[in-house]
């Protein structure tokens, strides 16, 4: 009997852990908003920033406008080769890329991000010397 017993707490306990680790991929979906960009020690503070993983494959980067009241955006493609690696492209659907990159500090329309933390309420992400810190909005 004690041993059924340890038995269904060993189970549980690896079901605990199976629900609860959750890839990057599943905790990136919803809407992320960029709070601060930081190069090379410079630190700038973002509120009109929004990243949008809606799928395992489609991302929206949408820029709000204050002076016009209203919101710039363009979907991409999102890529996960491993849990540390996110790929993004942006796409021409509702603007060209070319008109769209001169408003973001994106230098090509795809770029590659390391992931450095991924939480419920915080993502940080690196490309080259920067690093972009969003929190969940």
């Amino acid at each position: 009997m004690r041993k059924i017993k340890q038995g269904i707490r060993m189970l549980f306990i690896a079901w605990l852990c199976a629900a609860c680790q959750h890839e990057v991929s599943d905790r990136l979906k919803g809407k992320w908003q960029l709070q601060t960009v930081e190069t090379r020690g410079n630190v700038t503070q973002v509120d009109t920033v929004w990243y949008n993983f809606q799928s395992e494959s489609l991302f929206m980067y949408q820029i709000y406008r204050p002076l016009s009241h209203d919101y710039f955006y363009t979907y991409g493609y999102k890529v996960q080769p491993d849990e540390h690696t996110l790929k993004l492209e942006l796409t021409n659907y509702t603007i060209l890329v070319k008109d769209f990159l001169p408003h973001t500090d994106w230098p090509k329309a795809r770029r590659t991000f390391t992931v450095g933390h991924i939480d419920s309420r915080r993502l940080i992400l690196h490309a080259g010397d920067t690093t972009y810190t969003f929190r969940r909005h």
